[in-house]
């Protein structure tokens, strides 16, 4: 049987080189509340906080699951938002931690996973090692969902991920990170009521809103209290 040093070198080989290779840049040192707006606008966000506010809950949020990683009754995070919002930025910041923890991370995004577990169950590719990683792992990222082309089999195959993730928390904690574009009235429109079930019971829900944060970045902006 592999290390988790082994096969965290192999995930990052294979499948986490282009996605969270970057954790020296995209960590909790780095996080920098002065690009999140400190104004509240209702109207507009929807919320009775400001962004700088928001995002600074949702950081102590994200904390408290790295510390309380290895409690079955921590549950896993859904991050919804816009893009440019910082929720790649925060879920990389997860991995390094948990990977200084000694745990194994894996990243993917919906539409390739999805993708190629359909092609290994059709048979048009030898995808048996990682579907079991990704049931397995200590840390599942899966970014984008809702950008993949979606039909019955996927929504199925996606069911069964996040299903047989939660049942095993007796015999292994795993921990699941998911991002989305989606609201939750798209993600219950979207998917299956079993999927908006699982996700509604047993994961943390964090909304990501203001503006754009990649712009400011580009841009030098700080937003000032």
């Amino acid at each position: 049987m592999l290390c988790n040093c082994i096969k965290q070198r192999i995930f990052d080989i294979d499948f986490n080189s282009s996605n969270i290779s970057n954790l020296e840049k995209e960590n909790f040192d780095k996080f920098d509340l002065t690009l999140y707006s400190d104004s509240v606008d209702v109207q507009k966000y929807n919320a009775k906080i400001s962004p700088r506010k928001n995002i600074e809950n949702i950081k102590n949020i994200a904390l408290k699951f790295v510390q309380e990683f290895d409690n079955p009754e921590e549950k896993n995070l859904l991050f919804t938002g816009n893009t440019g919002l910082g929720k790649t930025f925060l879920s990389n910041c997860i991995a390094k931690e948990i990977l200084s923890k000694g745990k194994t991370v894996l990243y993917q995004t919906a539409p390739i996973m999805l993708d190629n577990i359909i092609d290994y169950r059709f048979g048009k590719s030898d995808f048996s090692d990682i579907y079991n990683n990704i049931i397995n792992v200590d840390l599942l990222i899966i970014d984008d969902l809702g950008a993949e082309t979606l039909n019955s089999f996927k929504v199925s195959e996606l069911f069964n991920i996040i299903n047989s993730r939660l049942l095993m928390q007796d015999k292994h904690i795993t921990k699941t990170i998911i991002s989305t574009n989606l609201n939750m009235n798209n993600l219950m429109d979207t998917y299956s009521e079993r999927i908006f079930s699982r996700l509604a019971s047993y994961y943390n829900v964090c909304r990501f809103f203001g503006e754009d944060i990649r712009l400011n970045k580009v841009f030098g902006i700080k937003n000032k209290s």
